[in-house]
């Protein structure tokens, strides 16, 4: 598949939500996906001003996928990590990923990401890009139990 991850434009935000949506719907049977679905464009415009944005594009346009991350006193921190389900396993979700590590700041120290332990593909997901899981938050975000991952700068380079 042909696709470039780039930095998202205000134009694609509506086409990150609608992937997004599908992406973390797919969970609904195991948990409560609303925290994830039921984004607004107006709370996406607002989180780009804090977050860098980068979506997997194909030539014609079309989003395949997104992640977002900012850096706070050194700690790059990871969020909603979203590939169309139709396309997992086709390296998109890998390529956001890579491409995410390519721009960690010089200072930073840590890459932080954290998954629902209900999304049991994404926990050898993580780990076979090198993350290591850290700490277990039970009953945590929406009463979902979570996994935290985490990666030094050192282990990207």
């Amino acid at each position: 598949m042909d696709f470039d991850v780039v930095v998202a434009r205000p134009e694609d935000f509506p086409e990150i939500l609608e992937v997004q949506r599908q992406a973390f719907g797919i969970h609904a049977p195991r948990v409560d996906p609303d925290p994830w679905i039921r984004e607004t464009l107006e709370e996406l415009l607002q989180d780009a001003g804090q977050k860098t944005i980068l979506v997997a594009r194909t030539p014609d346009g079309t989003i395949l996928g997104s992640v977002r991350f900012a850096t706070i006193e050194g700690v790059v921190f990871v969020r909603k990590i979203s590939v169309l389900p139709r396309l997992h396993g086709q390296g998109i979700g890998r390529a956001l990923i890579r491409e995410l590590e390519k721009r960690v700041p010089p200072d930073a120290h840590k890459i932080h990401l954290c998954t629902l332990l209900q999304t049991e593909r994404n926990i050898p997901f993580f780990l076979s890009l090198g993350y290591r899981p850290e700490s277990v938050l039970p009953d945590h975000y929406h009463h979902a139990d979570i996994l935290c991952f985490g990666k030094y700068p050192d282990q990207t380079r």
